[in-house]
């Protein structure tokens, strides 16, 4: 929409300026232009009629501005299919059609939510997100409902977010505790479920609000885009004017999650033309190089498709051959026509862009339009024409290089943002700003091109703005370049390029290649490239490989970012890089995650597991970023080899000999992380939960005999004294409580969360405790007596006591220490062993200790001066977090269980493992994410049994022979999952007494009857 006088300055500002509407048009170039330039713009905007819209449409019943759920074909039917979700079936090479929702069902599950939410309106609902037929049915029920939506897929999003939402839809089984430990109550089960918080949460004034997306801050901070129906709405009437011929199978594909904005775009756009939706399952998106993806493509029928072009590069060049009629919408990306397929007369594109803060798309264009044109500069894209009711502008504009960056907004407003952290008066302030038609910044930078059909186009986004040799490099435009330029280069040799992703510091390329070449020809490809590239590159720093390129939830290629992986392990919320792991809201979980993510991604860093551990949980998180940045960039020739093998194993298969039943279950408020410890002589069990509530309760019958709320998360299990009862509480408080009736006898602050019981000194009342606060503290009745800070790391491994003199301390910081119990005082160090979370255990015949650390070493040391005999790595790929546990005499062996779900039996002598048992093969339960072995439990029978517990919730009971395992038996299986250490006491004859928590907020007492059981 430009003339060739568009970008004369005027004042210190340069403006161009795209609308849809022309009334808007010459308001907004009156205000700017001289009557020269005007009558230019003007000329150019009317010969394009191409880009108006009126508020009706032809064929269509819709009139803007309406509802988003308004926007539903009358023509439906009750049995048309509204939605099918396809999966890729035991073939792997096929696709299948697993389920499908008709729209009378639609209607009645939609209605039914509505019916259930109406009391709370208006209000803001989130949905928890999976791929799923019933994704459509929340939407449509919560808009029907006269409330807003928030869909998040993230569990670890959940608690900064749950404070806005007054209801809860979860289309997953995955946070079900978590959404319960923050007060909401589940009123509906099926077809999924339905929370409503019980506390009060104001309602929301009545707006024209549809839904809130998080974005990760292209413009800016991470924050909420508040999106109104008139700005969705929009989209949906502007595109059913593009769409190709309705036929009896005509259906729309979506590949974009809910928290990607576009996806309730094409949710409104299937129920608006009248066409069934087709969802993919993952396992069909991201699998076998996009072979199941043009299956799917070429069975449905579908005729159109809005996606990435990352994802559409993933088809294979022949996959849509077949297809009779497909209209493919690329949005998200830049993207050039050299990438696609044009010759195909059975295919159209269209490139989209927007801004999620604007509610997904604000313009468009049909490839074929500029075919024939040269971009402006090398690798720009282009951005199109307005869509309905849509105004882009360029603004700020360099006057040396034409560049400006890119304003858009809407008519009408419907807009807004909001900024975290979130709260509800900021989404209050938010709202009551939606009504504001304001032009909004992109933080996107385009170029104008007066006289094309795309008067504007794409160079790159500001964050990923570079300096080269004193000139600007927008990464995406050096992306296409790079594209274009390799793209039109290796059609005659047969290979394709798939992707590109660029990064700074120094300048890399990283190329998706599809198909064989071989060391000369990479070369000769680099040469060829760098000749023509526009900006200077390093050789050593184009890449060409074959394998895929990480995209992201939304189908976006994601930059191999150190520090962008390690920030999305912790809370979103965190600022201060100062604080640990676990300050940030980290857990020895998420760390392994994080540690085995930062592996697969960077090879360079396989050999530095224990130097990655120790920092992630002894450092400033924002130091352990800066070491993994600095150890990633080891090049592959640094990287040893690893040749060891694996020492031979002994593998049993389960059998189903015993079976465990529950005797009583007692309900705690909420999960159940601690082990319950048990008082045979007054017959009491103790445990605390996340709730922040201790128990004593009834050993025969689990009734409560008294209960205290502290307030604050229990994890550590307790330790009993004569007369009290100790613990320690995440807030880093330790509690001692009287057994007889629960009073507070004393509090103790020990500085920082506590994970483990207190280690009680023999013949004295002393505790020794260690925590997150990176201290030993030796306490007497309540009272400080020392305080030790032997490595300033933290402390969650229990302490043991070696006699009444010292005391072993393991730290995360990878240290073992030998300290006076008297003093405090360090009688020996060891340090470089790896993060150690589970206790040490002594050899008692031959004056060692043994510890296991979470990089899947196990070290044996001298007691008397903490010397070294013998280390071993039993599971590579697996860390241990559990006790190593000695089996009585005549067997004396170490059992060790891994993450990676196997027990192993370790010689005390010289560490050679005797025999490993993998309980990792059997199907895991609960739908949960883990099944790693927690510490075993020995029960001291003839034969002799341990009970080895999965985090999943699966109980095993293992007879143990002279020389291996004998047997192996699922026992029982929890109802959730378990981070509980099982507590087995003999209280009856030939019957076992087992005691544990689970993550279904109860704790359980088991029998098993070893006279029931006999073979």
């Amino acid at each position: 929409m430009y003339s060739n006088d568009a970008l004369i300055p005027v004042g210190r500002t340069c403006y161009c300026v795209l609308t849809t509407s022309s009334v808007s048009v010459l308001a907004e170039l009156k205000a700017h232009f001289t009557t020269t330039v005007l009558s230019h713009v003007i000329a150019f905007l009317f010969s394009n009629k191409s880009i108006f819209h009126e508020t009706f449409f032809v064929g269509m019943s819709f009139k803007w501005p309406c509802n988003l759920h308004s926007c539903v074909s009358p023509d439906w039917l009750p049995n048309d299919v509204v939605v099918e979700f396809w999966n890729s079936s035991q073939d792997p090479l096929r696709v299948h059609c697993e389920s499908s929702l008709s729209f009378s069902e639609f209607t009645l599950f939609a209605s039914q939510l509505a019916e259930l939410l109406c009391p709370l309106s208006p209000s803001l609902v989130g949905i928890l997100w999976r791929p799923c037929l019933y994704m459509h049915v929340a939407v449509h029920g919560v808009l029907l409902s006269a409330c807003a939506f928030l869909p998040f897929s993230d569990r670890n999003s959940f608690p900064e977010l749950q404070r806005l939402f007054r209801a809860v839809i979860s289309l997953t089984s995955e946070c079900e505790n978590e959404i319960r430990d923050f007060g909401f109550e589940c009123i509906q089960d099926k077809p999924f479920k339905v929370y409503i918080r019980k506390d009060s949460l104001p309602k929301l004034p009545s707006s024209d609000l549809a839904y809130c997306v998080a974005t990760s801050g292209s413009t800016g901070v991470p924050k909420l885009a508040l999106a109104s129906h008139s700005c969705v709405s929009a989209n949906v009437i502007d595109l059913c004017t593009r769409l190709p011929k309705l036929e009896a199978h005509s259906g729309i594909f979506i590949t974009s999650p809910l928290t990607f904005d576009a996806c309730t775009v094409q949710i409104y756009l299937g129920l608006a033309s009248h066409r069934r939706v087709v969802l993919p399952s993952q396992s069909v998106l991201f699998s076998m190089d996009g072979k199941l993806l043009a299956q799917l493509i070429t069975s449905t029928g579908v005729d159109t498709w809005q996606c990435t072009p990352s994802i559409f590069g993933r088809l294979p060049p022949d996959g849509l051959a077949n297809v009779k009629k497909l209209w493919v919408f690329l949005g998200g990306e830049p993207c050039s026509v050299e990438r696609l397929p044009m010759d195909m007369d059975n295919l159209k594109f269209f490139f989209m862009y927007g801004l999620t803060e604007v509610s997904a798309w604000s313009s468009i264009i049909e490839a074929k339009a500029i075919l024939s044109e040269e971009s402006p500069v090398p690798g720009a894209t282009p951005l199109g024409s307005p869509m309905a009711h849509s105004q882009v502008v360029l603004k700020d504009v360099d006057q040396s290089t034409g560049f400006g960056q890119v304003y858009i907004s809407r008519t009408l407003g419907g807009y807004s943002t909001v900024i975290e952290p979130f709260t509800n008066a900021k989404l209050l302030s938010a709202m009551s700003l939606m009504s504001q038609a304001n032009l909004l910044p992109t933080g996107d930078y385009a170029i104008a091109k007066p006289n094309s059909s795309s008067p504007l186009w794409f160079l790159g986004r500001q964050d990923r703005m570079v300096k080269v040799h004193g000139k600007k490099c927008y990464l995406e435009g050096l992306e296409n370049e790079i594209l274009r330029l390799l793209t039109s280069h290796l059609k005659k040799a047969c290979l394709r390029v798939v992707n590109c992703r660029c990064e700074p510091d120094p300048l890399r390329a990283y190329i998706q290649v599809d198909g064989v070449f071989t060391p000369e020809n990479c070369v000769d490809m680099k040469q060829w490239l760098l000749q023509r590239v526009t900006f200077p590159i390093s050789p050593h720093n184009v890449i060409l490989s074959v394998a895929s390129l990480n995209l992201n939830a939304n189908g976006k290629v994601v930059g191999k970012s150190v520090r962008s992986t390690c920030l999305s392990s912790i809370s979103p919320t965190t600022k201060d890089m100062e604080l640990t792991f676990q300050q940030c809201g980290g857990s020895s979980i998420k760390a392994m995650y994080l540690i085995e993510s930062l592996i697969s991604d960077w090879p360079a860093l396989k050999n530095k597991k224990a130097l990655l551990l120790t920092t992630l949980f002894s450092r400033p998180f924002g130091e352990f970023i800066r070491v993994v940045e600095k150890e990633s960039l080891s090049t592959h020739e640094e990287i040893a080899l690893d040749v060891s093998q694996e020492p031979e194993e002994k593998r049993l298969r389960l059998s189903a000999n015993f079976e465990a039943k529950l005797v009583w279950s007692k309900v705690l408020g909420k999960c159940v992380d601690a082990s319950p410890i048990v008082d045979p002589t007054t017959s009491s069990v103790f445990v605390g939960s996340h709730s922040g509530i201790f128990k004593r309760l009834q050993l025969q019958n689990g009734e409560t005999i008294w209960s205290r709320s502290i307030g604050c998360r229990i994890e550590a299990t307790a330790c009993l004294t004569e007369d009290l009862v100790v613990f320690g509480t995440l807030g880093g408080k330790l509690y001692a409580l009287t057994i007889n009736d629960g009073a507070i006898a004393w509090v103790f602050d020990a500085g920082g969360a506590i994970k483990s019981a207190p280690t009680r000194i023999p013949n004295s009342n002393r505790l020794l405790i260690g925590s997150h606060g990176r201290c030993v503290h030796a306490i007497d009745g309540g009272r400080e007596v020392w305080k030790a800070s032997p490595d300033h790391s933290p402390i969650v491994a229990p302490i043991v006591v070696v006699d009444t003199e010292s005391a072993l301390v393991g730290t995360l910081g990878g240290y073992l220490h030998r300290l006076d119990v008297n003093q405090g005082t360090i009688e020996w160090t060891t340090k470089h062993l790896g993060p150690i979370f589970g206790s040490p255990t002594i050899v008692e015949c031959s004056s060692r200790v043994v510890v296991a650390t979470a990089d899947s070493t196990v070290h044996c040391l001298s007691l008397l001066n903490g010397g070294p005999v013998w280390t071993v790595n039993p599971a590579p790929e697996a860390g241990l977090f559990s006790d190593p546990l000695l089996l009585p005499a005549p067997l004396n062996l170490l059992l060790l269980a891994s993450q990676s779900g196997h027990l192993h039996a370790l010689s005390p002598i010289d560490g050679s493992i005797e025999w490993t048992v993998d309980f990792g093969k059997s199907e895991r339960a609960n739908n949960s994410r883990t099944a790693f072995l927690i510490t075993p439990c020995i029960v001291n029978r003839n034969p002799l049994l341990i009970i080895v517990t999965r985090t999943d919730g699966t109980l095993f009971m293992c007879n143990i022979g002279e020389d291996a395992v004998r047997n192996s038996s699922v026992i029982y299986q929890l109802p959730k999952e378990t981070f509980s250490v099982p507590c087995a006491v003999h209280l009856k004859k030939n019957v076992l007494s087992i005691l544990l928590g689970c993550r279904d907020d109860t704790v359980n007492y088991l029998e098993l009857n070893f006279d029931d059981n006999k073979n």
